[in-house]
C-alpha cells in the first residue's frame, strides 16, 4: 500500500496549477530556444568561459523508470553501448575522433543515466568559427539519438564491464533504502541487478532504444564561445530529418512510502555519539515563475527562521529541506547525542518548539532578521559563469521545469515578495509540512552503543507527542544589532612601508605566460601573474624548503605539531576576536601549513585589500600570537590520553582503504618513519621553543618564494611586496638536503581485509627516482596516459573484466625525486591473476615497441587543450596552484614558457626509452583489498 494524497496535498497541487498559468521567468540573456517540427528541443547560449571550449549535451528525458520488467537495466546498458559504435562512427570511431581533438574519455567524453534521464556530455575544444568541429560533434549527438548500432559481439563484452561496475557500486548513503521508500523507483535502480544485466541481450536494447529514443524526448544543449545563428542552423539541418515516433506508455512516477513510521537502525560503536534523523517527505515545488520561485524561497526562509529560533533556544538540531527524488522533498530534523535517552529528550524539545511556532508564530523581530538575512542572498550572479554550469541549469530546466532568475528586475520582484512575508505564511507552511508526518515519517538512527541503546519507532513518536503536548516555554528574542559599525582596520595591518627601488635587484619577464619574476635584495623571490579575475581577488602563496621530515629523530617529537599549534592563534599585534571580525568583514583569509619538506603561508583577499593581506602575512610569519593557555590544555589532554587508543586509530583498524593508502605513502616517501612518541616527549613540549622553530622556517628570505595571482596591476603589487617583505633581514642559509628517496629494492606485496568475498581492489605501483625537469615530468604524464589507454583497451574493452581501471601518476621533484604510477581498479577475485599477467604484458609491450605516432600526437594535443582550458586568463587560483607545484617540483618558469616546444620535442623513442628505464614489469608494489589468486 502507498500513501494517498490528502487534502493538504490537493491544495499544493491546486497552487501548482496556478503557477503553470503564470508567465515563466526569463532564461539566461541571449539564450536561443527552439523546437523542431519533429519535437526536438534545443537550447543555445553563447558564453566565453572558457573561451576555447564548447559544451554539448544530449539530454534524454528517459531513464530506468520507463523500463519494463524485461528491460530492467537497459537504460544504463544503452548508455554504455552509445560509445561502442554508431551509424557514422563504427566501432571505436567516435571516441577516436574526439581524442584527435585533444579530448579524453571520462573527462571530456562522458554520459550518465538516472531514474528519469540519460545525459550525454561532450566538452569540445573549438573556436567560435569552427563549423566543421561543431558539425561533426552534432552528428555524434544525432547518432546517439537515432544511430546506435548495438554490435552483437560488443554487447556481449560490455555486459562483463557493467557487472564489474555493479560489483563495486556504492550508493554512499547507508539510509538510501529508507529514503527511497517502496515504489517503482525501488524496482528500477538505474544500474539494474546482476541478474538483470545478464538477461539483457541485443534485441532487448534495440527494443528499448526504438521505443523511447525519439526527437520529442530529446533536448540538444550547446553552450560556449559559439555563433548561435550558425549552431541553430546546423541543428535544424542535422536533426530535422529524424522521424518523430509515437510514444506509448510514458509515465511519471511519484515517490511513495508505506503509510506510518519507518525506522532503520545501523550500529556503529566507533562513533563518539549516536545520530538520529527524522525525515518528513512532502511535495516539492517546481520554480519557474515569480510566484512558484517565491514558494520555494518561502521554504528556505522557514528553515532559516526555525534555525535561528533553535539557536536562541540552545536546542541542538540541524534543520533542512531539500529535493530528494521525483516529486518529493525531505523536511529533516537531525540530532546528535550521547545515548538514546538524550536523543529522545532532544526530539521532545524540538517538537515543543515546532508546536509553539505553528500556533504562535515568529516574533516580528525574528521575521525581520530572517528576512534581511535571506534577502542578502537574493542576488543575480552577474559574474562570468563556466559553460558547464549553464549546462547544469539547462538540464534542471529540461528535466524538472525549474528556471533560475537571471535578471535584476525579476530578482527585485522576488525580494519584494520575501520582504512582505508575514509570520502567518511561515506558520501555514510549517503546519503543511508537519501534516505529512501523519502519512509517512522516516527515522534514520546510527547507534553507537549496542543493543542497550537500540531504538523503537514508538519511542520516537511518543517523544514527539510528549513535547507537542507540553506547555510552551516563554521566549524573548534579542534582535540583531544592524547599527554595528565596521571593524576599523588594525594599525599594524593598515601601515604603509616606504618603497625603495634598491630592494629589487633582479627582474625577468615571461611574456608568453604574462609572468614577472622579481628578486629582492634579501634573496626573496616573487612570481606575479595578473589575471582578469571576475571576483577582483588576489591569491598569494609563500613557500620554502624545510619541514618536519628535515628534523632529527630527537627533535621531531618536539616540533612535528608546529603547524597546528601556530595556527591556533592570530598575530601578536591584534586581539584574536578583533582580527577574526576584521578578516570576516573584509573577506580576507590566511592559513599556514608545515608539511614533511615544505612550509607555506597562503592568503586571499579582495585586490584592494592587498596591503592589509601582505601586512597580515608578514605579522604571521614574524610575530604570531602564542596561545599559552590553549597550548597547555591540549598538551595536558595529550598526556592524559597517552597510551589509549583513539577513535581514529580504532577506525583505521577497520578502514582497509586508509591502511592501504598509509602503507603506500610510507613506501613511496610521502611519510617518514620515526621512533614512537613517548610520554616524556609530550611533557617536554614548550610553546616558546616551537615558536622559535617556526620563525626559523619563515625568517629566511633566501629560502622563500612568493607566487601572487589575481586582479592587480603588476607594478603596484611589485612595489607593495618589496616594501612589505623587503624589510625582512637577510639570514644565514640553512642547507636542506635534497636527495633521492630510497625506494623498495624488490617487489613488495601486502593484503588488506575486505568484506566482499568476490571483489578485489588492487593497486599495482611501479616506481623509481628521476631527475626533475619539465621535459621529464611531461614524459611521465604521457606515460601515464598511455598506460590509461592500455588499461581501458585491454582490461575493459578487450577482456571486459574491470569497469573503471585507472592509471595515476604521483611525483615529487624536491627533495625526494620520486615518481610512481598507480594502476588501480576492482576485479572479480577469480580474475586477479589474469589482471596481473595482462598488466605485465602491457608494460613489456611498451618497453619493446614504440607507441604509435598518432596516439602520441593525440595525447600531446590533449595536454595543450587542458593547459589552455585550466590556465585561462580568469583562473587566478589555478595559476597560483600550477606555479607553486611547478617550482616545488624543481621545474623552471622559463621552461614552462616553452611548454609547447618542450612537449613537441618528446618523441616515440623518448617514450619507449622511458618505459625501458623507469618501469620494470617484475618489480612493483602490490597492495590489495580482498584476495588474490596468485598470493593466497
Amino acid at each position: 500500500m502507498v500513501v494517498l494524497l490528502g487534502g493538504t496535498t490537493m491544495n499544493m497541487l491546486a497552487r501548482q496549477q496556478v503557477f503553470h498559468s503564470e508567465k515563466k521567468v526569463n532564461l539566461p540573456p541571449n539564450t536561443v530556444e527552439g523546437t523542431l517540427a519533429n519535437g526536438l528541443h534545443y537550447l543555445i547560449l553563447p558564453n566565453e568561459a572558457p573561451v576555447h571550449t564548447t559544451e554539448f549535451r544530449l539530454v534524454m528525458r528517459i531513464g530506468s523508470v520507463q523500463e519494463s520488467e524485461k528491460q530492467k537495466g537497459a537504460a544504463h546498458f544503452l548508455e554504455h553501448m552509445s560509445f561502442a559504435g554508431s551509424k557514422h562512427f563504427p566501432g571505436r570511431g567516435m571516441v577516436d575522433y574526439l581524442e584527435t581533438l585533444g579530448m579524453k574519455f571520462g573527462r571530456d567524453i562522458n554520459a550518465v543515466t538516472g531514474y528519469d534521464r540519460t545525459i550525454f556530455m561532450l566538452t569540445v575544444p573549438m573556436d567560435k568559427t569552427d563549423d566543421k568541429v561543431s558539425g561533426k560533434t552534432l552528428l555524434i549527438l544525432k547518432d546517439w539519438l537515432s544511430g546506435i548500432t548495438f554490435d552483437e559481439e560488443r554487447t556481449k563484452k560490455e555486459r562483463g564491464v557493467i557487472l564489474e561496475e555493479l560489483r563495486g557500486y556504492d550508493l554512499g548513503d547507508d539510509f538510501y533504502a529508507l529514503k527511497i521508500g517502496k515504489n517503482h523507483f525501488t524496482e528500477r535502480m538505474p544500474l539494474g541487478s546482476s541478474e538483470d544485466i545478464r538477461n539483457i541481450d541485443r534485441k532487448t536494447l534495440i527494443e528499448f532504444y526504438q521505443q523511447w529514443y525519439s526527437p520529442q524526448m530529446a533536448t540538444v544543449v550547446v553552450v560556449g564561445n559559439i555563433d548561435p545563428v550558425s549552431i541553430e542552423k546546423q541543428i535544424k539541418e542535422m536533426f530535422s530529418s529524424i522521424p518523430r515516433k509515437e510514444i506509448k506508455g510514458y509515465h511519471t512516477y511519484p515517490l511513495t512510502y508505506d503509510p506510518g513510521v519507518a525506522l532503520y537502525e545501523i550500529g556503529d560503536n566507533l562513533e563518539r555519539s549516536s545520530e538520529l534523523e527524522l525525515m518528513i517527505p512532502h511535495l516539492c515545488v517546481v520554480g519557474n515563475t515569480i510566484e512558484s520561485i517565491y514558494q520555494k524561497e518561502l521554504g528556505a526562509l522557514l528553515i532559516r527562521a526555525i534555525s535561528n529560533r533553535l539557536k536562541h533556544r540552545n536546542i541542538r538540531c540541524n534543520v533542512s529541506d531539500a529535493w530528494f527524488l521525483s516529486d518529493k522533498n525531505h523536511f529533516v530534523f537531525a540530532f546528535s547525542g550521547a545515548d538514546k535517552d538524550n536523543l529522545l529528550q532532544q526530539v521532545s524539545e524540538l517538537s515543543n518548539e515546532m508546536e509553539s511556532i505553528r500556533k504562535n508564530g515568529f516574533k516580528q523581530e525574528e521575521m525581520e532578521d530572517a528576512i534581511n538575512e535571506h534577502v542578502k542572498h537574493l542576488k543575480v550572479d552577474n559574474s562570468i559563469q563556466l559553460s558547464s554550469k549553464w549546462c547544469d541549469d539547462f538540464v534542471d530546466y529540461v528535466i524538472s521545469g525549474d528556471r533560475y532568475i537571471q535578471s535584476d528586475s525579476e530578482m527585485e520582484q522576488l525580494a519584494g515578495k520575501i520582504r512582505a512575508t508575514e509570520s502567518a505564511a511561515l506558520q501555514q507552511l510549517l503546519s503543511e509540512w508537519l501534516s505529512y508526518k501523519e502519512q509517512a515519517l522516516l527515522i534514520a538512527y546510527r547507534n553507537n552503543a549496542g543493543k542497550q541503546n537500540s531504538l523503537q519507532k514508538e519511542e520516537v513518536v511518543q517523544a514527539w507527542d510528549k513535547g507537542a503536548k507540553s506547555p510552551f516555554k516563554d521566549f524573548e528574542y534579542v534582535q540583531k544589532d544592524r547599527g554595528e559599525e565596521n571593524v576599523v582596520t588594525p594599525v599594524c595591518l593598515a601601515e604603509s612601508h616606504p618603497f625603495r627601488a634598491s630592494d629589487i635587484v633582479g627582474e625577468k619577464n615571461y611574456p608568453d605566460l604574462n609572468v614577472t619574476e622579481v628578486t629582492l635584495k634579501n634573496g626573496l623571490r616573487v612570481f606575479l601573474r595578473p589575471t582578469n579575475d571576475e571576483n577582483q581577488s588576489i591569491f598569494v602563496t609563500a613557500f620554502g624548503r624545510g619541514g618536519t621530515a628535515d628534523l632529527s629523530d630527537a627533535d621531531y617529537p618536539l616540533y612535528e605539531g608546529t603547524g597546528g599549534y601556530m595556527e591556533m592563534g592570530g598575530v601578536a599585534c591584534v586581539p584574536y576576536d578583533t582580527l577574526s571580525s576584521f578578516m570576516q568583514q573584509e573577506e580576507i583569509s590566511m592559513n599556514i601549513a608545515i608539511s614533511n619538506y615544505w612550509h607555506d603561508i597562503m592568503g586571499m583577499s579582495p585586490a584592494d585589500k592587498a596591503k592589509e593581506l601582505f601586512n597580515l602575512m608578514y605579522e604571521k610569519m614574524y610575530r604570531p600570537e602564542l596561545c599559552y593557555e590553549d597550548f597547555e590544555e591540549i598538551r595536558k589532554d595529550e598526556i592524559e590520553r597517552f597510551g589509549k587508543e583513539t577513535v581514529l586509530e580504532q577506525m583505521m583498524k577497520r578502514a582497509s582503504d586508509r591502511m592501504l593508502t598509509n602503507r603506500l605513502d610510507s613506501l613511496m616517501g610521502n611519510t617518514v618513519s620515526r621512533p614512537p612518541l613517548t610520554k616524556k616527549d609530550l611533557e617536554k613540549l614548550d610553546l616558546d621553543q616551537i615558536a622559535n622553530y617556526y620563525r626559523s622556517l619563515y625568517s629566511n628570505p633566501s629560502q622563500m618564494t612568493f607566487v601572487v595571482t589575481g586582479k592587480f596591476d603588476t607594478d603596484s603589487i611589485k612595489q607593495l611586496l618589496a616594501s612589505t617583505f623587503g624589510r625582512i633581514p637577510e639570514a644565514n642559509t640553512i642547507a636542506y638536503i635534497n636527495k633521492p628517496f630510497k625506494l623498495p629494492g624488490k617487489t613488495y606485496i601486502e593484503e588488506f581485509p575486505n568484506d566482499n568475498d568476490t571483489q578485489t581492489i588492487f593497486d599495482y605501483v611501479f616506481y623509481g627516482n628521476y631527475q626533475p625537469s619539465l621535459k621529464n615530468s611531461l614524459i611521465l604524464k604521457l606515460m601515464r596516459d598511455i598506460l590509461q589507454n592500455r588499461l581501458l583497451s585491454v582490461l575493459r574493452e578487450g577482456e571486459n573484466i574491470v569497469y573503471s581501471p585507472y592509471a595515476s601518476l604521483f611525483y615529487n621533484g624536491l627533495p625526494q625525486q620520486v615518481f610512481y604510477f598507480d594502476l588501480s581498479a576492482s576485479v572479480d577475485f577469480k580474475n586477479t591473476e589474469k589482471v596481473e599477467n595482462l598488466i605485465k604484458q602491457i608494460i613489456k609491450e611498451l618497453r619493446t615497441n614504440k607507441v604509435d605516432e598518432d596516439e602520441l600526437e593525440a595525447l600531446k594535443k590533449s595536454f595543450l587543450v587542458t593547459k589552455r582550458k585550466v590556465l585561462s586568463d580568469e583562473a587566478s587560483a589555478e595559476w597560483r596552484t600550477n606555479l607553486v607545484n611547478l617550482l616545488k617540483n624543481g621545474e623552471s618558469v622559463a621552461d614552462f614558457e616553452q611548454y609547447e616546444r618542450c612537449l613537441n620535442s618528446i618523441s616515440t623513442v623518448d617514450i619507449q626509452r622511458a618505459f625501458r628505464n623507469l618501469m620494470n614489469p617484475d618489480k612493483f608494489v602490490l597492495l590489495y583489498i580482498g584476495k588474490h589468486q596468485k598470493y593466497e
